[in-house]
């Protein structure tokens, strides 16, 4: 049976843990598990100089694939803590997978016994987002979300080779009443159309879920897209320091026939 973990009220940076069941297990002390041990270390001690590294230790079945992405936003200093801990948690909850992704809100880490990087994949994701409704006073919110992200989507895929490849972050002011802060960022490994794909369908995903609410984030396997909106007199706060809805949801399907886990939507009001 698949895996899912949800956040833990002692761990509120932690969004959700997903373990791939059908991908079978390993046996401590083997050759897999001390090249995923050295594969989980190198990615850690690696955060603190980017916000995006893979890795491939071992040989034929001992083969471990890695990688971990932060947020184009945070400092190195936020990235290292953020993986550091994913890396300790994801061995934690998943012992024995040789499958498993973990998501934070400010980083994921991710590593398989097969090759993943290139792959377009948007399942199993994860969802937060506010409790708030947008104001009534917000006229036409839902086209100006579609319109805006979809601008920003499309100049996102032209920053491949950029320091913090695919990652935009858009400030929109609209009707001199709030402002629509818009963040797209992509898996440096996927070419510029598979980004592309990868963010239109999240933000397909993150407005039917959560389209009406102040604010909302989703994180899938390979981009996550995040809006968010105040008044224009008053800077936007960071999501991990509110409360709202948090949401795991996935298929046993991915896009390149990898399997991770899966559970039913769970929802808990967080209040951080």
């Amino acid at each position: 049976m698949n895996q899912a973990i949800s956040q833990s009220d002692s761990d509120s940076d932690h969004m959700a843990t997903f373990c791939n069941e059908s991908s079978g297990n390993f046996t401590s002390n083997t050759t897999y598990n001390k090249n995923l041990n050295t594969l989980l270390s190198t990615l850690s001690n690696q955060s603190s100089l980017a916000n995006y590294y893979n890795l491939t230790t071992g040989l034929a079945s001992d083969t471990v694939h890695g990688m971990f992405l932060c947020i184009g936003d945070v400092n190195r200093t936020t990235c290292n803590a953020c993986v550091k801990n994913a890396t300790i948690e994801i061995a934690k909850n998943c012992t024995n997978h040789r499958e498993a992704i973990i998501y934070y809100f400010s980083c994921m880490v991710r590593y398989s016994d097969k090759f993943f990087l290139s792959t377009l994949e948007t399942k199993p994701n994860t969802f937060w987002s506010s409790d708030d409704p947008i104001p009534k006073s917000y006229d036409k919110f839902g086209q100006r979300l579609s319109d805006t992200m979809g601008e920003v989507i499309v100049r996102s895929s032209l920053l491949s080779s950029s320091f913090t490849p695919y990652y935009l972050r858009d400030t929109t002011m609209f009707d001199n009443l709030y402002d629509l802060e818009s963040i797209v960022q992509c898996s440096p490994h996927l070419d510029p159309r598979n980004c592309t794909k990868c963010l239109k369908l999240a933000l397909q995903e993150l407005t039917e879920c959560c389209g009406d609410q102040v604010w909302a984030f989703i994180f899938t396997p390979k981009c996550l897209v995040s809006f968010e909106t105040s008044t224009s007199s008053l800077p936007p706060l960071p999501p991990p320091s509110r409360s709202g809805s948090f949401s795991i949801r996935g298929n046993n399907k991915l896009l390149g026939g990898m399997v991770l886990a899966v559970a039913a939507s769970v929802f808990a009001l967080l209040s951080l």
